[in-house]
C-alpha cells in the first residue's frame, strides 16, 4: 500500500479540530466505514515517524490489534506529538497538500514531512515581507 497524503491529511484534521488534548478510534467514525486495513497504515505510518503516540502505558501504544487482517482498535487516547503538530500544520494547507500531491506524492514520509515544513515556512516568510 502506498503512503496517501491527503488521508493522512484528513486524519490529521482530526487531531487539530478535536476541542480535547487527546482523540480516540471514536473521533474516527467516518472512518469506521472506510478500510481499517487503510487506516491502520497510515495511522502506524504517523506513530512510527514519531507524529502521533498513545498516552496510556509507557509503550506509547494506540491499541491497535491485528490478525489474519482483522483489527481490534481499542478507545485508548492518541495525541499528536510536537512534530506532529508541526506537520499537521502544514499538510492541512490547502496550498502545501496541493504541492505534496502534485510534486512529492511518491516520496517516502520522511522526505514529505522535511518537504511539508519546508513549504510552510516559506508561505510564513512571504507573509513577513508583505
Amino acid at each position: 500500500m502506498r503512503v496517501d497524503y491527503e488521508y493522512i491529511s484528513k486524519i490529521l484534521d482530526v487531531f487539530l479540530n478535536s476541542e480535547r488534548t487527546t482523540v480516540d478510534w471514536n473521533d474516527f467514525y467516518p472512518f469506521h466505514s472506510e478500510s481499517e486495513d487503510r487506516f491502520v497504515f497510515h495511522i502506524e505510518i504517523l506513530r512510527d515517524k514519531g507524529l502521533v503516540s498513545g498516552v496510556r502505558g509507557s509503550d506509547n501504544t494506540l491499541g491497535i490489534n491485528g490478525i489474519h487482517g482483522e483489527y481490534y482498535i481499542s478507545v485508548v487516547p492518541w495525541r499528536l506529538t510536537a512534530d506532529g503538530h508541526d506537520f499537521a500544520s502544514a499538510i492541512t494547507k490547502p496550498s502545501v497538500l496541493i504541492a505534496i500531491k502534485n510534486k512529492f506524492k511518491t516520496e517516502g514520509i520522511g522526505a514529505v514531512i522535511e518537504i511539508a515544513k519546508k513549504i510552510a515556512v516559506k508561505q510564513a516568510e512571504k507573509l513577513l515581507d508583505v
